[in-house]
Parts: C-alpha cells; structure tokens; sequence
C-alpha cells in the first residue's frame, strides 16, 4: 500500500468508497472538492496495484495540534490492516511535521477500537440529546466577542459551570475541528454567531456552523434553571428559523441532564454516540 496526495480525477472513486458509509449519508462528498483544494492539509489517497482503496485527511487546526479526519477503506478492501496501516503513516507524518498532538472525532465505536488500540487515549464521549423545535419568543441571547474571556473563566471558576465544562474535558466535540474551549475559540464563535447564552451568563452553548435539519449544540455548560432557560431558548429558536429540532451533544456525566430532561429532552439512543480521542505525540 502506497500513500498519494489526492487527486480531482479521483473524485468518482472516492464516492464509490463512501456510498455505503452510514446508509449513503457521508459527508465526505459534500466536502471532496474544498479538501482536494486546501493546500493546508493533506488529504492522501491509498493504493493498492494502482488502484484508490481509501482515503484520510491530516488538518492543523490549532498551533501543535492536527485532525485526523475522513478515513475511508473500500468494502472490498476491508480487514486488510489497511486503515491501521494508514492512520500510521498519518501519525509518522504528524511527528515529522514537529506537532505535539493529534485529535479526532468519531461517531463510529469501531473505529474508535482502533484509534484506541493505536495509542489514542479517549478524551470524552457525548450522547444525542434531543427536542423537538417548539413555539415561543424568549430566545437566548447571542454572546459578543468581547465576552470571550470573562466567559472562558466562568466555565472554570465558576461551580454551575465549571462541572460542564470538565465532562467536556475542555473541548468542542465539533467534528470539524476538536477545539479547546478557551477564550481564542469562544471570540471566534461568537464572531460567527455561534455562541448562546443563559441568564446572567451563567449558561452557554455552543453551536455548529449550518445547520441541516436541527440546531446543533456542540458543547452545553451550566446547571440549574439557567441552563433550563437556554435549552428551551435553542427550541423556540428552532422553531423561528425552521428547523426540526434541537440536538445537543452532552457527556453522560454532565451535571445538568435532569435540567434537559425538564423542558424536553430525551436521549436520542438511535443517533449513537460522539467520541473524540486524542494522541500526544
């Protein structure tokens, strides 16, 4: 097996690989051609005699950090050692390159065997949360960059918050980019408009870009009748930008699952679960 820079003329095969990833619904397409084109990352192709048998993606997201992303084996070429051979030499590379860590985000509990077997440590693991959008006009309130580091210390200091904030262990479950939740990201996002807020601000959440058919929450901290106000605010939000629905991403040691379940969440067995791992280098 050999490794190569992916390549446009590559594209139908690659499709090929994925049609049977989670029923037909992989994301891998939507995104081909921005991968193919950002000369920031390396999005490689495996081959084996000449012919394209998978694919996986090594991405810098933060100084020292990288993302391990998109790994894809044919059907036909599975149970090989292919993708453990593959996730080795993107590991090699990410040494080579001086970074001192590299995460990902995996929905698949499989795989997440094989990261684990690799030397990748499990940083947390969220469940599906749930709620259907609903009418009403207490919507929260969208946090300023200029907030970022007051709210990066509450999430610390702060008992209702700081719970949150370690079942968490401190990062975005986003899987675009498994970020620390810190003072940089939350100006950043609440720059894009992704950052709500409870009460006093004593509630957050945040949410990933471009919602398809429900708002996402990445990330909920807080406790109380506080976090009660915001989840059911993302609702009444939902229902005013046309969405289904609420999802929230929310480890099983968070402090505020009862509050969820106060105004109407449920735990979405059937969406599985999100892990993120993460190798020191």
């Amino acid at each position: 097996m050999t490794l190569r820079p992916v390549r446009p003329a590559d594209r139908d095969r690659v499709l090929e690989i994925t049609r049977d990833v989670w029923e037909g619904r992989d994301y891998l397409p939507e995104v081909f051609d921005a991968w193919v084109a950002d000369p920031g990352s390396a999005f490689q192709a495996a081959e084996v005699e000449g012919e394209v048998v998978g694919v996986q993606r090594l991405r810098p997201i933060a100084p020292g950090i990288a993302l391990y992303e998109g790994l894809r084996v044919a059907a036909t070429h599975r149970r090989r050692g292919i993708a453990r051979s593959m996730l080795r030499q993107a590991v090699e590379q990410a040494r080579s390159l001086g970074l001192r860590q590299v995460r990902l985000y995996t929905g698949n509990e499989v795989a997440g065997r094989l990261f684990a077997s690799e030397g990748f440590r499990p940083v947390t693991v969220c469940a599906v949360w749930s709620a259907g959008r609903m009418e009403g006009d207490d919507l929260p309130r969208l946090a300023g960059p200029g907030e970022a580091a007051a709210l990066a210390s509450r999430l610390r200091q702060e008992p209702s918050m700081a719970g949150s904030f370690e079942a968490y262990r401190g990062v975005n479950p986003d899987w675009n980019a498994v970020l620390d939740v810190d003072a940089t990201l939350l100006e950043r996002l609440a720059g894009e408009g992704r950052v709500r807020l409870g009460p006093g601000g004593r509630a957050l959440a945040l949410l990933r870009a471009e919602p398809r058919s429900r708002l996402a929450a990445t990330f909920v901290a807080g406790s109380g009748a506080g976090l009660q106000e915001l989840m059911a605010g993302l609702r009444f939000e939902a229902d005013g930008r046309g969405l289904r629905g609420v999802a929230a991403l929310v480890p099983e040691r968070h402090p505020g699952i009862e509050d969820l379940r106060q105004v109407g969440y449920d735990l979405a067995d059937d969406e599985g679960r999100a892990y993120v791992y993460a190798l020191d280098l």
